[in-house]
């Protein structure tokens, strides 16, 4: 259950910070109407924030690679739980499962599936 949370959590981190910098955006844009000192100080929080939210998004993709590399060393699924693994490409270590089709690198680390465009049709 909180490797599923801090899975969807991860795929939505950068919507998220990119929610909060835009709240903050909003509020330094009132703020130079009514105390302009503020502004300058939430753009050097908003700086360095960069610096903190960099590193608590590596914190959590760190955390999350690990505990799907400990399902993969014991056969199952990171996504959804069923041992049903194949190596795709054995060369560069990628692992598909066969129930849910998600794939995942040899360290853990989830792969984003690949879709296809479909042709153009022509009349």
């Amino acid at each position: 259950m909180i490797l599923k949370l801090l899975r969807h959590f991860n795929r939505a981190y950068g919507y998220a910070v990119f929610g909060i910098y835009l709240v903050a955006f909003g509020i330094a844009f009132l703020f130079i109407f009514i105390f302009p000192p503020a502004t300058l100080a939430l753009l050097f929080i908003s700086i360095f924030g960069l610096i903190f939210f960099n590193v608590l998004g590596f914190a959590l993709r760190t955390i999350e690679r690990r505990w799907n590399r400990a399902r993969l060393a014991k056969g199952l699924c990171p996504e959804c739980g069923a041992a049903a693994l194949s190596a795709v490409v054995a060369g560069a270590g990628e692992i598909r499962c066969g129930a849910c089709d998600a794939r995942h690198d040899a360290q853990g680390a989830w792969i984003k599936p690949v879709v296809h465009e479909p042709e153009p049709v022509q009349a």
